[in-house]
């Protein structure tokens, strides 16, 4: 089999790499793809040697899976071209997610949309990916009508320029203000909290709001879901927390909402424990905790989500569904 890695030199690709070398057989053959100036860079995967490409249409050949993760524009650019040489294309950014004719596949949730014609799969956003897979089984037992997710976004959410940027940042010290320039965002991160992550749309609502309330719908098979989202960037590294507060037709039961969370794969829930980023930077499960009973409602149920946004909220999930592809 042939795997082909596009951004293979950045965060999320780096991951895709690793993930791969534990989950397929070492006899795959890889061809990795980044940007000119990664051009030639040396990798090794399951003790072979490959040098990285330049990302351009004379270097694309035939490929059984290709994953993505090297941004939108060159998703929209090139994905085609990998498509016709007859791979599968998992893409990691906006690019296609909400096409019609595309399935946005969450694994453990939707993954039986993707067909052998499927040839362009989208992976969820980083935030949306770790939330749905809270209301998934909930959903399944009480029926979700509408829900308010309060998410605080990690900064590698943003790539590696980011995480510099906070690096740089917290070595500050004291000496970081409010007035400090020398960042990625429009305030200095570390030991901050910016109230906006993604940009602002037309109505008011940052772009990663937006993914919330779209992509949300259509993974979950929800069409008419109503979604109130708001969504901040935080001074963490890796790991993207939501408070959710969830409406359902009927009445939930916290004990029996345990136990369907428990039960399904890829999440657990903390009772004894409050699961924080840290908690979760290197884990493939999503965690759970501090679920409660609405105060206005027995149909309502509050609680807490953290997952890290490069495995299961970017790399895991493409390798997962690479392996589901795999067996059609």
């Amino acid at each position: 089999m042939k795997i082909a890695i596009v951004g293979a030199t950045g965060l999320v690709g780096s991951n895709i790499i690793q993930l791969c070398e534990k989950n397929f057989n070492p006899e795959v053959e890889y061809t990795l793809f980044a940007s000119k100036s990664s051009d030639g860079k040396k990798v090794t995967i399951s003790n072979r040697e490959y040098f990285v490409k330049e990302l351009k249409k004379e270097n694309i050949e035939a490929y059984d899976i290709s994953l993505f993760s090297a941004g939108g524009e060159r998703s929209k650019h090139y994905a085609k071209y990998f498509v016709n040489n007859g791979s599968f294309v998992i893409d990691n950014s906006s690019a296609f997610r909400m096409n019609e004719d595309v399935p946005l596949v969450v694994h453990g949730i939707n993954e039986n949309e993707i067909t052998t014609s499927s040839k362009l799969i989208s992976n969820p956003n980083c935030t949306t990916m770790g939330l749905v897979m809270a209301l998934k089984p909930l959903h399944d037992e009480y029926t979700l009508v509408s829900m308010t997710p309060v998410a605080y976004q990690a900064v590698s959410g943003s790539g590696s320029e980011a995480v510099q940027s906070l690096n740089n940042e917290t070595l500050l010290g004291d000496k970081l203000d409010s007035n400090y320039k020398d960042t990625y965002y429009p305030k200095p991160i570390a030991r901050n909290v910016i109230p906006l992550a993604g940009n602002l749309t037309d109505n008011g609502y940052s772009d990663e709001e937006m993914k919330f309330v779209n992509e949300s719908r259509k993974i979950l098979g929800i069409p008419n879901l109503i979604v109130e989202p708001s969504n901040a960037r935080v001074g963490v590294r890796t790991g993207h927390g939501t408070f959710c507060s969830a409406v359902f037709e009927n009445e939930i039961d916290l004990e029996e909402c345990t136990n369907l969370l428990n039960n399904f794969e890829g999440v657990e829930v903390w009772n004894d424990s409050l699961p924080t980023p840290i908690d979760v930077e290197g884990k493939n499960e999503v965690l759970i905790s501090r679920l409660r009973q609405g105060l206005s409602s027995k149909n309502i149920l509050n609680f807490w989500v953290v997952s890290d946004n490069l495995l299961k909220g970017a790399a895991l999930n493409a390798v997962q569904i690479a392996k589901f592809v795999e067996k059609l």
